[in-house]
């Protein structure tokens, strides 16, 4: 008898404006019981608004610990995992971005204690996922399953103070299920791997409400919730199956063979898989390629491998090298297996 699939997913997701400063009724609302609380946040992030959550906290007589997250790497991961097992705080909450969240979730996750993920940017999906995306010692990102936050609050006044290159790369991030999407459903075609049909759906709808959407001004609040609800979706989609791969596909590839290559990196990870997208999906003849380059033009999301750094050469190497990132996972790039010249020809007829 297969095994059921357990399915991890956050048991609260509030989105909207104010969220922060009424975090305390939030919790309480959802029925979470706790006296003693720890917040990670990083140097910004506190003066940001971690110390109006610190604030609230001590109004209600609740004892909060703080501690800073320098970077997501190993070393803050177990720093944060040897806090949580002496302090054994009841809750933990993240406020900041990917790296503080990352090293948040994996830490908590650790010790199964309850994790709250507050976002200040929405530039990758990590803010409800079980993925956690941390450096290893050659400074290599590598993803680790872990458990899904237990709550997700998202405060548009807050993300709206984030930086807009933030913003357009979660753009970037969403919009790259699309490609994985199809990749997932090409590897099923062919007798490969079987990846639930409901995950796939959930992964696209939010990249797709996102290309529908008609003001794309980029800090538009309305813009931001469509961008929030799509990159919430794909952490619930990769929640359901316990994995990346509805979200993650040959465009991950690439981002992960640019960072192995030629680390460290100047460039967001939403960049690089948004770039990546272009070449995948230009391969794939997806369907939806005009319409993300339209949108790309529209919110000035670059479309080109000078802002990534690498030559036309180099991107060669890259594309040749994917073969040892994930070869488990059969996307496009297997499928194909592309010649040098052919390489040239998508990058010239792309305009990467």
């Amino acid at each position: 008898m297969k095994k059921k699939l357990k399915i991890d997913l956050p048991e609260f997701v509030e989105i909207g404006d104010n969220k922060l400063k009424n975090l305390f009724k939030i919790l309480l609302f959802h029925k979470l019981k706790f006296k003693e609380i720890l917040l990670l946040g990083d140097s910004k992030t506190f003066l940001l608004g971690g110390e109006t959550i610190a604030s609230i906290f001590k109004k209600e007589k609740i004892k909060i610990l703080k501690h800073l997250i320098s970077n997501s790497d190993e070393e803050n991961v177990e720093n944060i995992k040897k806090f949580i097992k002496e302090e054994k705080p009841d809750l933990v909450i993240g406020f900041g971005g990917g790296k503080v969240l990352d090293v948040a979730k994996l830490a908590a996750g650790k010790y199964k204690t309850k994790f709250i993920s507050i976002p200040t940017i929405l530039s990758n999906d990590g803010i409800a996922s079980p993925v956690s995306v941390i450096k290893d010692k050659n400074n290599i990102p590598i993803s680790h399953i872990t458990k899904a936050p237990h709550g997700v609050i998202v405060d548009i006044n807050i993300i709206k103070k984030a930086p807009i290159r933030h913003i357009r790369a979660g753009v970037g991030d969403l919009i790259s299920n699309l490609s994985a999407v199809f990749d997932a459903r090409l590897a099923q075609s062919k007798g490969i791997e079987k990846t639930d049909s409901m995950a796939l759906t959930l992964a696209e709808a939010g990249p797709i409400s996102l290309l529908q959407f008609k003001n794309k001004s980029i800090k538009n609040n309305e813009f931001l919730l469509c961008l929030a609800h799509g990159l919430i979706k794909s952490g619930f989609a990769m929640c359901t199956v316990g994995s990346s791969r509805p979200a993650s596909g040959s465009e991950h590839k690439i981002s992960h063979s640019i960072d192995y290559l030629y680390s460290p990196r100047k460039t967001l990870h939403g960049e690089q898989v948004g770039i990546g997208t272009i070449f995948t999906m230009s391969l794939q003849k997806n369907e939806y390629l005009d319409k993300v380059k339209k949108l790309y033009a529209q919110i000035e999301f670059p479309q080109n491998l000078k802002h990534l750094g690498i030559t036309e050469d180099e991107f060669i190497e890259v594309i040749y090298n994917v073969k040892n990132i994930r070869p488990e996972r059969y996307t496009i790039l297997e499928d194909k297996k592309l010649t040098p010249k052919e390489i040239k020809k998508i990058i010239e007829e792309t305009g990467l």
